[in-house]
């Protein structure tokens, strides 16, 4: 009898443990099916993550001790695209592919690389117009249609972070205003810097006298290394809808500065360096002086500088000459910076002093801005004498500046801002 009871016992228990194994490897199971089911849901939930397009579910032995296959599962967003498990990836190592293909999260406007283009610009790009020539449509490297990834890349990658860099990057050596008697090493003659220059067709429009406008493209020369950026400029500027005119366009020129008292200026022009344009030249409202911050430039005639096309040419990292300090050009735009025409010396201007001889047409200059400010009563006199003195003490004086009656860089600046609508080539 104990012998039978000690047999029941052992078989009792035997049957515990087998029943116990059936137990857990059917919670294994489960709990293999409920991680399937997991990670279809999340992926589904945020299409973006779906670097898993089709998972096979592993084999679940039930109780009944019959294979239950789980379906596959796969992503909506991406069903046409072959089967891929995350295994493929690495040859086995699923949970190092998915450290790898796991993009970084990116927040709502971001593109995944530095650009400049937070104004000014469209964050989609803009369709061509039905209208334009192949030709023409095929220099947008801006537009859905022609969009050109490396020339934007290109024109993105320009130095910006300082005026050094942008110096640095044109000249090989760091910022400083160039003269005609003291050229930068890569820039001495036009025939050698012409050999770092880039000549290619960019999109404008053209405007007959009807006002209707016409696409077409034209040359223009540009440093090379600036190509890209003065491409992707002119796409943008093209594709604004008020269908900007252009009867004007200019790039590399090897000369000095000229312009407002710069007669006798020794400074190289930035448009000798290929890193400088000229829009509508000859266009009265792009010839008036309007000084920084006066713009008193007649917005009705379609070829004066729109905000909108300064605001492509700032986008992409250039300087509108409209802002400089004194002698603004609005139909001016240069990759430098704007303090390559800020003086730190008297020289490119005119000095007037007691006692000493000046030039007639400096002087007549001079007393006819006077006399619209209300210093003279008349513009007459081509001699620097007492009478244009005195006004020119009583100018300083009211502007807080020294009565010392010279009228140098200091003087100038004021006087010609405040009579910016005359003509102010001396």
């Amino acid at each position: 009898m104990n012998r039978v009871k000690s047999q029941q016992k052992a078989l009792v228990s035997l049957v515990s443990v087998l029943m116990a194994l059936i137990l857990a490897y059917g919670t294994i199971g489960t709990s293999a099916w409920d991680e399937v089911n997991t990670e279809a849901a999340t992926y589904e939930n945020d299409p973006a993550e779906a670097v898993i397009v089709e998972t096979a579910a592993p084999e679940v032995q039930g109780e009944n001790s019959e294979t239950v296959s789980a379906p596959s599962v796969q992503s909506e967003s991406i069903v046409d695209e072959p089967a891929t498990t995350v295994a493929d990836v690495t040859g086995g190592d699923a949970s190092a592919a998915e450290e790898e293909v796991t993009e970084p999260e990116l927040s709502e406007g971001e593109t995944g690389e530095d650009t400049l283009l937070d104004e000014g610009t469209e964050e989609e790009p803009k369709d061509v117009p039905a209208d334009v020539p192949e030709e023409v449509a095929k220099l947008l490297v801006t537009s859905k249609q022609y969009y050109d990834e490396e020339t934007v890349a290109n024109a993105l990658s320009i130095p910006l972070e300082s005026n050094d860099a942008r110096y640095n990057f044109i000249t090989g050596s760091d910022y400083k205003v160039y003269t005609m008697t003291d050229k930068p090493e890569w820039y001495p003659s036009e025939g050698v810097a012409s050999k770092r220059m880039s000549t290619f067709d960019v999109p404008y429009w053209v405007m007959d006298k009807s006002g209707n406008r016409t696409a077409t493209s034209g040359k223009i020369t540009i440093n090379e290394v600036l190509a890209d950026s003065v491409k992707c400029i002119f796409s943008d500027i093209f594709l604004l809808e008020e269908q900007f005119p252009i009867n004007y366009l200019v790039g590399f020129m090897y000369r000095k500065v000229g312009g407002a008292g710069l007669v006798n200026s020794p400074i190289l022009s930035a448009h000798s360096f290929g890193v400088a344009i000229d829009i509508n030249n000859g266009d009265y409202d792009n010839d008036l002086y309007v000084g920084k911050g006066n713009d008193l430039r007649d917005r009705s005639n379609p070829y004066c500088i729109s905000d909108e096309v300064i605001e492509v040419f700032k986008a992409w990292g250039w300087n509108w000459g409209g802002e400089f300090d004194i002698c603004s050009d609005t139909m001016h735009f240069q990759y430098f910076g704007l303090e390559f025409l800020q003086y730190e010396s008297d020289e490119p201007f005119p000095v007037l002093e007691e006692g000493k001889t000046a030039k007639s047409n400096v002087v007549l200059n001079l007393r006819s801005r006077l006399v619209k400010l209300g210093y003279l009563k008349k513009a007459t006199g081509k001699k620097y004498d007492k009478d244009l003195i005195e006004a020119v003490k009583k100018f300083q004086e009211d502007n807080g500046l020294e009565p010392d009656g010279t009228v140098d860089y200091e003087t100038w600046v004021p006087i010609i801002n405040l009579t910016h609508d005359m003509s102010y080539v001396f």
